[in-house]
């Protein structure tokens, strides 16, 4: 009879053990994916601020860029009129003459703004990647950079050159983007690196060997670039996902969020 009950207590005892190490199990495998998925909605977040913060920035662009359009449209109109006027009459040729003195200001006005906006897009294109640099070359070039130069371009051309540089920087900042560029690693020797870039908010890099990799952020001067070997595994894990040689999965890589 004693016999049997140690036997029994024994069994009770190794079932419970066996209870307990799945239970903790489980909860370690719950917490690891937690964690997957905590990480995974921050990446989301900040794709999400970045691409909420560039739609504010180009509205408030193609709103100016609408308004000078409409004030050219009219400043134009208006020119034609005043062409079309009698010029027999003293009095009449007066009022053109005070008109068109009035449209020379107003046309001042127009090419300051529009001056003003192209010193933004020049500004704005030094800080791209290498990458977004190389599209929007031709624009770059077709952008005044002295005012002496202003002769050679009517104001709808220059309008033209502004928004073409927004559309190409949204198209970009839109989408995951994978280059080849040169970087300089910590022993002062450049190598070939591939970046993969997750639109204009983050980037990481690593060279064909998998021995140097690190991270990009965009700053005030361009993209600021910082190393980080260890990350050499999972960064080629996501470029081997996106070039279609894995199938997709979760890689956890650090974000940083400003």
């Amino acid at each position: 009879m004693n016999r049997l009950l140690c036997g029994a207590l024994l069994l009770a005892s190794f079932v419970s053990w066996l209870t307990i190490n799945s239970s903790l199990a489980q909860e370690s495998q719950f917490d690891q994916t937690r964690a997957h998925i905590e990480k995974w909605v921050q990446t989301r977040q900040l794709i999400a601020k970045k691409k909420a913060d560039w739609r504010v920035e180009r509205e408030n662009i193609k709103q100016s860029i609408g308004l000078l359009k409409k004030e050219i449209d009219l400043l134009g109109k208006e020119i034609e009129n005043t062409k079309e006027i009698d010029s027999e009459a003293d009095a009449e040729k007066q009022r053109i003459n005070l008109n068109l003195e009035d449209l020379k200001t107003s046309n001042k006005v127009v090419d300051d703004a529009l001056w003003a906006m192209e010193r933004q897009a020049l500004t704005l294109m030094s800080r791209f990647p290498e990458s977004l640099k190389d599209r929007t070359t031709s624009v770059r070039t077709r952008i005044p950079l002295k005012k002496e130069d202003l002769r050679n371009y009517s104001a709808a051309e220059r309008m033209q050159n502004v928004v073409a540089m927004l559309n190409e920087a949204d198209r970009f900042n839109s989408a995951i983007t994978l280059s080849v560029e040169i970087r300089k690693g910590l022993d002062g020797k450049e190598r070939q690196v591939q970046v993969i870039y997750l639109g204009l908010g983050q980037a990481y890099f690593v060279d064909q060997n998998d021995s140097i990799a690190g991270t990009g952020l965009p700053d005030s001067e361009g993209w600021a670039w910082s190393f980080n070997n260890d990350l050499a595994s999972k960064i080629r894990e996501v470029i081997d996902i996106y070039e279609n040689q894995k199938p997709a999965e979760f890689v956890s890589v650090p974000v940083k969020i400003k």
